[in-house]
């Protein structure tokens, strides 16, 4: 097997300045690091990465944990996290938690066991086992959807609360007046409670009145479509429905359609995330788009300042959104006859 001393004998230098080309230290002239590495290429040298990570103490991982696959927001936010992690020659460990609490705290342990320098956490939570499993991280954690400020945790959040407020301004502008809302799980601060209390704020603030409703339920155009069913038999006033996300939200125009009411006539809805399905369901859906993308790269460079202790203090980003119009809730100065 090709070693070390294979390449110094065929590039006329020492065993130590190999090493120190291999581990790209400074202080080797240029025309020595060129030498060395022909002489890699012609003996087909393959460093041991085991042992290089032992002896400089980087592994050069980054764990991110995932509540799940199928999310348009976890799919575009892997992009722009994976472009910067690449771009700094790191690379990415993948889990996903299947919106498990217990196994995003496992995986936090697990992540530590294979020596990551640095993990992204799109938490689906926010509890006190979760802040006493990240405290105890020896790698420095940033959380991604849910605010760990006040516990000291460095933080990347969607501004929840202006778009539920966006959204009760929207339902309201749009001639709707009976409004009700399908979250998550209550556990869930940032979609769930922060989406509701926008539109609680925003009802109270043009009509002084409250929502019909808040409905609970899971990330799915199924669940959403259930949940529906049922809602329009327990709330036949209900003219407008702001949903926690898109995929609910398709799923609730489903159940209005076949209920023989129209949705984006009848019934007004909202969802949040503009998710591709959005773009052709029937009516098109209004939506608020958040940059996924850009809160990937945001956190993704957040922890390396962390990695390089280039951050003195904990810092939160607080991620803006665009208001999307479509046919599911047009203001009424914009609806056509």
């Amino acid at each position: 097997m090709t070693g070390l001393h294979d390449v110094a004998k065929l590039s006329g230098v020492s065993k130590s300045t190999v090493s120190r080309v291999i581990n790209n230290e400074s202080g080797v002239k240029a025309s020595t690091k060129e030498k060395v590495q022909k002489a890699i290429d012609a003996c087909g040298y393959i460093a041991n990465q085991v042992a290089r990570d032992l002896q400089s103490q980087k592994t050069n991982l980054i764990g991110v944990i995932v509540p799940r696959m199928y999310s348009n927001a976890t799919a575009k936010g892997l992009d722009g996290l994976s472009s910067i992690i690449d771009q700094a020659g790191k690379y990415v460990l993948l889990a996903n938690s299947q919106q498990n609490h217990a196994q995003e705290i496992e995986y936090i342990k697990r992540f530590n066991q294979k020596r990551v320098e640095g993990i992204l956490l799109y938490a689906t939570h926010l509890d006190s086992a979760l802040v006493d499993a990240i405290k105890q991280s020896k790698a420095p954690v940033v959380l991604i959807g849910q605010d760990g400020s006040l516990f000291n945790i460095p933080s990347v959040i969607y501004d929840d609360l202006s778009v539920g407020f966006s959204a009760g301004q929207r339902l309201f502008g749009a001639g709707a007046s009976n409004i009700g809302f399908i979250g998550v799980n209550s556990q869930d601060i940032a979609v769930d409670q922060c989406r509701f209390e926008g539109l609680r704020q925003a009802l109270q603030h043009t009509k002084q009145i409250s929502p019909l409703f808040h409905s609970r339920g899971a990330f799915s155009i199924e669940s959403g479509y259930q949940q529906t069913k049922q809602l329009l038999i327990d709330w036949p006033q209900l003219d407008g429905l702001f949903c926690a996300t898109d995929r609910i939200a398709i799923g609730a125009m489903k159940a209005i359609s076949e209920s023989g009411k129209v949705p984006g006539k009848e019934i007004k809805v909202l969802g949040v995330g503009n998710d591709e399905l959005s773009q052709v369901s029937t009516p098109s859906l209004s939506t608020f788009s958040y940059a996924f993308d850009l809160t990937g790269e945001k956190s993704a460079n957040m922890l390396l300042d962390l990695i390089e202790n280039k951050q003195s203090s904990v810092s939160k980003l607080v991620m803006s959104f665009e208001i999307i119009d479509r046919e599911s809730c047009y203001l009424s100065e914009n609806k056509t006859s």
